[in-house]
């Protein structure tokens, strides 16, 4: 059952972080203007409500894993973006 939300928490974490970070979607972001799209953690608690058909307790394991997976993610982006910068100098 765990391996179960650790699997959802990804995709969550996945969807959450290319919704709210990546460049492909920026322009969308910018012309809806919600701070919402601009914070992983919260757009997590939406992508992540599908689920709540697995009861309250599956839906906040989904979004604490989806949590461990976003700061992963964050911080690959961090180190390419890092690694991109000083390919340019």
């Amino acid at each position: 059952m765990i391996e179960s939300f650790i699997m959802f928490g990804a995709v969550v974490g996945v969807i959450a972080c290319l919704i709210t970070e990546s460049k492909i979607l920026a322009k969308p972001r910018d012309w809806l203007g919600w701070d919402l799209l601009y914070c992983p953690i919260c757009v997590g608690f939406w992508v992540a409500l599908p689920f709540l058909w697995l009861g309250f307790a599956s839906y906040f394991a989904t979004v604490a894993f989806s949590n461990l997976w976003m700061l992963i993610i964050l911080k690959v982006y961090k180190e390419l973006d890092e690694s991109s910068e000083d390919d340019a100098d």
